[in-house]
């Protein structure tokens, strides 16, 4: 497998105006997207992901990502920092513990895009739960959402 082709978000690269331009109009209008077609992926497992492990060294992917999912929150209208909580508890929590257990990449990022996904969706299940709402139902799309999310973050 060639790894050499894998983008790592911590290289040391300064982002061109263009690069900026792409990643503000991206952290932008697609959750607008996503809010109004129901096919695109919310892709809350990769912005968790780049999330944590830019945390360090890249500050302006950390900060695109929380705006991303703070932006999708609003415009999806789920709990506000449901999914910034829930990547800074794993951050917390997981993330170091699971970096020193894998030490593939591509494993670690699909570890950790599962393991966002599947925690997001289920305290979003709970909160559905306890305050008799319906933010979110369990059916076959929730499942593309996933796959997708794990096949875009494999991707890049």
């Amino acid at each position: 497998m060639a790894l050499s082709n894998y983008k790592k978000f911590d290289d040391e690269e300064e982002l061109s105006f263009i690069k900026k331009l792409l990643l503000f109009l991206f952290v932008f209008f697609y959750p607008m997207f996503v809010s109004m077609y129901t096919v695109l992926p919310p892709l809350i497992g990769l912005a968790g992901y780049i999330f944590i492990i830019s945390m360090d060294r890249k500050k302006i992917y950390s900060a695109s990502a929380f705006f991303y999912l703070v932006n999708l929150d609003l415009n999806l209208t789920l709990p506000l920092f449901l999914s910034t909580t829930i990547s800074i508890l794993i951050l917390m929590f997981i993330y170091g513990k699971l970096k020193r257990l894998i030490r593939c990449r591509v494993c670690l990022l699909f570890t950790l895009i599962v393991l966002i996904d599947f925690s997001y969706y289920l305290t979003l299940f709970i909160y559905d739960f306890i305050f008799n709402t319906s933010t979110v139902v369990g059916d076959m799309l929730l499942v593309y959402y996933i796959v997708i999310d794990i096949l875009v973050g494999v991707m890049l």
